[in-house]
């Protein structure tokens, strides 16, 4: 048997014998392997776990509440905190304005707290507005309590719906527009910390 004729030539390629490759050298395949295509589709998973994680889809990003003195809420336009102070006042004044006795304090009150959360609730940059809008929301608020109560028919009724009550709120009026200014200009020097009036004035003289 050890005298058999092998028709291949010695020393060129493996005989019939040799042993395959060993599995450790072999290159991993499939998803479940630690090559490239198993560590691609591990991390696209993981990645969208991660993502589902941060709860990013489900919650919807809200507005950063404002930071500073006498600041209310995320900042709303002044446009919406001057018709919602009209209206308020108004409803107050339909309420409370004959009313007698505690009742009867609350209406101006009332007037002055929603004066000043206008100044508190706008948006810094936007100030000035309602913060020298308290007697034009004590007029208009007067106005729709005399058109609620019917006093808009007759022309006499409305003037005396409306200025008598307005006299009478003066010094309430008065009260609320120093403090709605003094708040208006602390959160005005918060945004802006070197404006000053004066300083306005000399640049306006000036130009």
């Amino acid at each position: 048997m050890s005298d058999r004729w092998d028709p291949r030539p010695r020393g060129r390629g493996p005989s019939r014998s040799a042993a395959p490759p060993p599995a450790a050298s072999r290159p991993p395949s499939g998803p479940s392997g630690s090559g490239r295509g198993g560590s691609r589709w591990s991390t696209g998973s993981w990645g969208r776990g991660e993502g589902r994680g941060r709860g990013g889809g489900s919650s919807r990003p809200t507005r950063p509440r404002q930071t500073g003195t006498f600041a209310v809420g995320p900042g709303y336009p002044w446009p919406l905190v001057a018709v919602g102070a009209v209206v308020v006042t108004g409803l107050l004044a339909w309420l409370l304005l004959h009313r007698a006795g505690l009742l009867g304090l609350m209406w101006p009150v009332g007037y002055l707290v929603v004066c000043m959360l206008g100044v508190a609730m706008v948006r810094a940059e936007a100030v000035a507005v309602p913060a020298l809008a308290p007697p034009v929301v004590a007029f208009l608020g007067l106005v729709i309590a005399a058109i609620i109560t019917g006093n808009a028919a007759s022309s006499t009724l409305f003037l005396l719906g409306v200025f008598a009550p307005l006299a009478e709120l003066f010094w309430w009026m008065l009260v609320a527009t120093l403090a709605c200014a003094l708040v208006g200009f602390v959160r005005f020097r918060q945004v802006r910390p070197g404006w000053s009036p004066m300083g306005a004035l000399r640049g306006s003289g000036a130009g």
